[in-house]
């Protein structure tokens, strides 16, 4: 049987427990707490950098498709897309676009 003052203890340690995850995700709501690095950036990282991102189509034709489709379709059509097949991202970021202006009414 635990004293009283042992459950003082569990429920401070759980309090203390709740409000810090609380914290985190208030933090992260309002975009503190986030390091620059794992924030998104907007143009790409250079391949020799240590910190190169991977990507499943070379930049060259991302930057393409992005400029045709934007960066929101290109990114969801590359996720949803096999491993450097630039043809299958092109035509899934076509599709995402058409269905996105499509649903909106633009």
């Amino acid at each position: 049987m635990r004293t009283s003052s042992q459950l003082d203890i569990l429920n401070l340690a759980a309090s203390a427990f709740v409000m810090a995850g609380v914290a985190v995700t208030v933090g992260r709501a309002v975009g503190l707490g986030t390091p620059p690095r794992l924030q998104a950036s907007t143009h790409p990282v250079s391949e020799s950098s240590e910190e190169a991102e991977h990507h499943s189509i070379p930049w060259e034709d991302k930057r393409r498709l992005i400029e045709k489709y934007g960066k929101w379709a290109v990114d969801m059509a590359e996720g949803y897309c096999p491993h450097n097949d630039v043809a299958c991202v092109e035509r899934e970021a076509k599709r995402f676009q058409e269905v996105f202006r499509y649903r909106r009414g633009t």
